[in-house]
């Protein structure tokens, strides 16, 4: 993976059903082996200086957590921070301190508690990247005008005010950008990087506003992880890919929730 980087997609670490929970001693295998590592830990936004600037002449490791989960505040941080690892953390600006009971969630999907205003502000100042994941955690792709700068704009601004430094960084919610050129234009403008749903690593040349990233999901078993991070998982991400492709043709509300 030599002069690329691995981006991986978290979201709660505490114990529950996968996808959506990471057990915290799975977690700490995942730390153990991150930190073992011959990669440089990068929060997106540094990812994408690089990108634009020198490159990507070692491996690069970002670990990103959607949601904003509590527990991400309350359990992975601290463990994160003692092994020198940063993270950026992607909030759904809404509903903070509430849970994930956005209108486009899966009915199926388990509830959790989100991080509270007050525990935003002390990951930012412990280092941690805050980042933007919709006000409403709303699909872009088919998304009205009015609805993707609410996601887009109104979420960086309700951040920014809470957290008091700048948001640059947005992740889109289940992983789709906007479907038209103004949509991907007030991204561009607003924004200096953001993640797709693409399962893929980055590399020089990436765009830093449609960086492909891989759910831990898919690599929670250590020595997928491993292989991961070695880049040898080619055919893996390639087999994983193709399902994804046959979900969204066969059941649309699988991979992305009908929009509002």
């Amino acid at each position: 993976m030599s002069g690329s980087a691995l981006i991986l997609t978290y979201h709660a670490v505490e114990p529950g059903p996968a996808p959506l929970c990471v057990d915290p001693g799975l977690f700490r295998e995942h730390l153990e082996i991150l930190a073992e590592c011959d990669a440089v830990s990068v929060k997106i936004s540094e990812l994408a200086d690089l990108l634009r600037g020198d490159g990507l002449a070692r491996r690069h490791i970002a670990i990103t957590f959607d949601d904003g989960f509590a527990s991400v505040a309350r359990d992975a941080a601290p463990l994160l921070a003692e092994r020198g690892l940063s993270a950026t953390v992607f909030c759904v600006a809404g509903h903070l301190g509430r849970t994930n009971d956005w209108p486009t969630q899966p009915a199926q999907a388990p509830r959790r508690t989100l991080a509270s205003e007050k525990e935003l502000v002390e990951l930012a100042d412990a280092g941690f990247e805050i980042g933007s994941h919709g006000m409403a955690h709303a699909p872009l792709e088919t998304a009205s005008g009015e609805v993707v700068r609410r996601e887009l704009l109104d979420s960086k601004k309700a951040l920014e005010d809470i957290v008091g430094v700048p948001v640059t960084s947005f992740a889109h919610p289940y992983g789709r950008p906007p479907g038209n050129a103004a949509g991907d234009s007030l991204l561009r403008s607003s924004y200096a990087a953001a993640c797709t749903g693409t399962m893929g690593f980055v590399n020089d040349g990436s765009d830093p506003l449609a960086l492909p990233r891989i759910d831990v999901h898919y690599v929670r078993r250590p020595p997928l992880l491993r292989r991961a991070l070695e880049g040898s998982l080619g055919r893996y991400l390639g087999i994983r890919r193709a399902g994804a492709r046959a979900r969204r043709v066969f059941r649309p509300d699988y991979a992305r929730p009908p929009g509002p």
